[in-house]
Formats: C-alpha cells, structure tokens, sequence
C-alpha cells in the first residue's frame, strides 16, 4: 500500500466506522459487504493494457527513429543529384555558347573566302579582255610591288597566285571551322543526353524524398495517435485502482463495524448477566466474572501451557499495543489497521491458539516459541507478544496497514 493510501484509510475508515455506528440498527441490505467495486483481476487487466499500450509506443517510437534517418540520407542524395544536374546543366549552356561562336567564325570564314574568289574571277576576265593588266586595284593587296617595273603578264600572274593562296586559306578555314563546329555539335548532344540523364536522376531523388518524408509524417501520426490511446488507458488504469482502493478502504470499515457490532453485543450480553446475578442475590453486589473469551473464527482460549498465569485482558492488549506504535516508527494512524488484523487473527486473546495450525497468541506466531526472542513470559503477557508482532510485521511488510492489506488479499500475514 503506498502512502497516499495509507492516509487515505487512515482518514476514511474510522469516518464510515463512526457513520455506521451512530446509524443504530442496519437492515439487511445495510448490514450486507460493499459491492460494486473492481476486483483485484480488474485492476490487473487495466494495468495490463497500459503496459501494452506503452509497448506498442516504444515500437512505433524506433520505427520513427529509422525512417527519419532513412528521410535524411534520401534528402542528401536529393541534394546530391540536384547539384550533379545543375553542373550537367551549365556544361550544356556553356557548350552551346563555344558551338555558336564556332559557327559564326565559320560562316564569316565562308563569306570571305567566296568574296575572294568573285574579286579573283573577276580580275581573270578584265586581264584577259584588254590585253594588259592596271594594277590599281591591287595597289593596296600588294604595295610591294612596282607597277613601272613589272610587266603586265607577270604581275596579273603574282597577284593571282596570291589572290588563289588566300582562296585556298579561307577554304581550308572554312572547312576546319565546319569540322570543328561538327565536333562541338556532337560534343553538345552528348551533354544534351547526359543533361537529360541527370535531370531524370534528380528528379527521381526528390520523388523518393518526398515519399520518405510522407512517411515520417503518418508514422508520427501514428504514434500520437497512440500517445494518446496511452494517456487514456493511464488514466482509466489509475481509475480503476482507485475505485479498488476505495473498496478495500470500504470493506476494512465495514469490517471493523461488524467487530464494534460484535463487541457491542458481547458487552451488553455481560451486563445482562451481571444484571440477572444481582437479582438472583438479593440485590447484593455481584462479581463480573473475567473476560475469557476464546478469540473469534476458529481460534480456543485457555490453552497454550498458561495455565492459570494467562492474562487475557483485548482492552489492555489493544491499549499497550497503541502507546508502542511509536518505537517501531508508525503514527496512531496505524492502529486502526492493527486492530482490525489482530482481531481477525486473535480476537486480541493472550492465549488464542489456533487448532489446524498451532499459531499462538495475540500475534498468532507460529511456532509459538519465535515469542521467546521477545521475553520468555511469552506464553502469558499479551505484552511480550505484542512486541515481538510488531517487530514482525515492521520487518516484513513495513506497516500494519501493509499486512492488513496482505490478510485481506490471502487470510494470512
């Protein structure tokens, strides 16, 4: 029993003890156990399925861990392959502009070579109508050369050759410009492809990125989802507890209002026979024989080897047993739980025995003689056995209310 629970009884029993008590005569239904409460079970199945609720979080926790890690590793290949496709993508840009520029070379090549050859063509047919040759307009071609000393033959044939070389370099830079303009061309489709390529790889990255990260985020779904199915079983576990709890509180006042019930009883049935002695003497006074009760629930008194010697004194048992709660560290919160224990065991009888198993006194040890650590008058002073019953239930189950808790559950402590 954990300490809320404890003060909870402390506080709770000996409030429906007294309500009872001063309720005077109870029906039969008020004199009936409190019901309607969970069982022990109950409170195991909820317990039960939070643990398994909490489980199943823990599971869904580490799938979320590994497809986070799997959603950033497709987000670095992501931005891999988009950088790969930027680069393919500037190199294509790039080699079109160095194409473009080798075709316009290429073609101004052409224009020149096909503007020497009209301007070659053309000094052919001039010579060869007039016979002669006027040097005026290759003046500026070949300046070198002096009109006054050079026949006309010779220099119509030193300028055509000339003009027929440069004919020949601009054809022969025509063509290289052409090749040159072929290669690059076939260079840019193949960055064209490869352009293509990495654009489709990209692509393809950021699409399975995008399904990773779709991923991450209905499995989160699901785990809140989850967290909240287990927040909800918490509290319904918690509930059911407490209403466990507050059955056990319930039943423990009911019992200890059938023992003031018993004992109301027994008082009054003493005194009626007090009464009857004093009527039968003529009035004179009456000796009220000692309490000797056997115990209650299975237990005979006046055993045990005491003899006469035995003090059976419930009152002054219970009265000893309260001033000493406190050496053993316990608050008079305790005695309530104690009481109830020990008269369900005893009776509070110095020398209740047991007859099935041999458990003696208010403590019912068994063997009776592990009393003897305590006193070796044990088998007479209800004092002695207190003791050593409180030494007892401290050591193992810490409290009375604990070993209350453990008769409850299995009647034995």
């Amino acid at each position: 029993m954990n300490p809320l629970s404890l003060r909870l009884s402390a506080i709770i029993v000996p409030l429906l003890v007294a309500s009872l008590l001063q309720a005077g005569p109870a029906s039969a239904d008020d004199d009936a156990p409190p019901s309607g409460y969970p069982s022990w079970a109950e409170v195991q199945q909820a317990q039960g399925n939070e643990a398994a609720a909490s489980a199943e979080v823990d599971r869904i926790n580490q799938l979320l861990a590994g497809l986070q890690q799997k959603s950033g590793e497709l987000g670095a290949a992501a931005i891999k392959a988009g950088t790969e496709y930027a680069k393919a993508h500037d190199a294509l840009q790039h080699q079109q502009a160095v194409t473009q520029k080798l075709a316009e070379a290429s073609q101004q090549a052409k224009a020149k070579a096909d503007s020497l050859r009209k301007a070659t063509s053309s000094l052919v047919v001039q010579a060869y109508e007039s016979g002669g040759f006027d040097p005026g307009p290759w003046s500026l071609a070949n300046a070198a050369i002096a009109p006054d000393n050079i026949q006309n033959f010779a220099l119509l044939n030193r300028v055509l050759d000339r003009t027929a070389k440069l004919h020949d370099d601009a054809l022969s830079a025509s063509r290289a410009s052409a090749a040159a303009t072929a290669q690059e061309q076939a260079a840019r489709d193949v960055l064209a492809q490869l352009d293509s390529d990495a654009a489709a790889k990209a692509q393809a990255a950021e699409s399975a990125r995008r399904a990773a990260e779709d991923s991450v985020a209905a499995t989160d779904g699901q785990r809140k989802t989850m967290v909240a199915q287990l927040a909800s079983l918490t509290s319904t576990s918690a509930a059911v507890a407490q209403k466990y709890q507050e059955g056990q509180v319930a039943l423990a006042a009911y019992q200890a209002a059938q023992e003031a019930k018993r004992e109301a009883a027994q008082r009054k049935a003493i005194a009626d026979a007090a009464a009857a002695a004093a009527a039968a003497a003529n009035n004179q006074q009456a000796v009220q024989p000692p309490i000797s009760s056997g115990g209650g629930g299975g237990f005979v008194g006046g055993g045990g080897g005491g003899g006469g010697n035995v003090v059976n004194d419930p009152a002054g048992a219970r009265q000893y047993a309260s001033s000493r709660l406190g050496a053993y560290g316990w608050g008079q919160d305790q005695m309530q739980c104690l009481s109830l224990l020990w008269t369900q065991e005893s009776s509070w009888m110095t020398d209740a025995t047991n007859p099935s198993s041999g458990a003696y006194g208010v403590a019912q040890a068994l063997p009776p003689d592990k009393y003897y650590s305590a006193g070796s008058d044990w088998l007479s002073n209800y004092r002695t056995q207190i003791d050593w019953g409180l030494g007892y239930i401290r050591d193992r189950y810490g409290s009375p209310c604990n070993a209350w808790q453990h008769e409850m559950g299995f009647n034995w402590y």
